[in-house]
């Protein structure tokens, strides 16, 4: 396995298709995240469409969980570079690559910036629950507890700052004047977009922001109050963080804004 280690990094250092066809089996495969690559060919294609492994330094590591024919090599980019660092589980057999599977190590780092969501964003979370997407909402109750629901009468109201709709029956305006620290989850599982995001609830003090409230939400959320019995809440968000997506080299438009940067 030694040998194979020395080989399997050398290659991933840049070498030519026929190198890497020397290791590999005919039928071997690529996983990532979210694709499969079968064949030998595609996985020598999509090697060649990483020239970012060439960069990283690469060292084995010592993990049972894959079994005693895989091979785990962490590579990891030059402490001056922003790259990610990836974990690669080579399978084995009689010598040769039968399988690849690549993973990153870690979350990426993302430069905070100030608290201001653009409109892309802003309509993500005003659309959540017409997308089928609706935002979990964490909060915690008067017994110290903490409480999850799904949310969809969420909307943005400005650039940091949050609108809800809560029904009597949720108990949440009555948690936040206890507590008002909250936190949310928003997840498209198509796009793989995920965002949490932090802040501090509070009632809404003014009929306007009500009624905005209201007015804004989706018919199906209003059908659940026609008589307007609900406390209109403001989120002012401290931080939201995430990404649109995944590509092959990590998140898409990754985002870490923070209030007060």
């Amino acid at each position: 396995m030694a040998d194979l280690q020395q080989r399997l990094v050398t290659l991933l250092g840049g070498r030519s298709e026929a190198d890497w066809a020397a290791v590999l089996a005919p039928d071997a495969t690529y996983d990532t995240l979210g694709e499969t690559f079968a064949g030998r060919d595609a996985v020598i294609q999509r090697l060649a469409a990483m020239p970012q492994f060439a960069t990283l330094a690469w060292q084995r590591l010592d993990v049972a969980g894959p079994g005693p024919d895989a091979l785990v090599l962490k590579g990891t980019p030059p402490a001056e570079a922003d790259g990610r660092t990836f974990v690669l589980t080579f399978r084995t057999q009689d010598g040769v690559v039968t399988a690849i599977g690549q993973q990153f190590f870690g979350l990426p780092s993302v430069p905070a910036t100030t608290m201001a969501m653009d409109e892309g964003l802003r309509q993500r979370f005003d659309r959540a629950l017409a997308d089928q997407n609706p935002m979990y909402l964490t909060y915690v109750d008067r017994s110290g507890r903490p409480q999850m629901s799904m949310r969809g009468s969420l909307l943005t109201l400005g650039p940091d700052s949050l609108g809800l709709w809560a029904r009597a029956a949720t108990h949440i305006a009555d948690a936040i004047t206890a507590n008002p620290h909250v936190a949310l989850v928003y997840r498209d599982p198509q796009a793989r977009a995920t965002y949490t995001l932090a802040g501090r609830a509070r009632i809404a003090s003014d009929e306007a922001t009500r009624l905005r409230i209201w007015q804004a939400m989706p018919i199906p959320e209003q059908r659940h109050d026609f008589a307007h019995l609900a406390t209109a809440l403001v989120i002012d968000l401290d931080r939201v963080a995430g990404q649109a997506g995944y590509g092959a080299t990590g998140p898409i438009d990754p985002v870490h804004m923070v209030r007060g940067i």
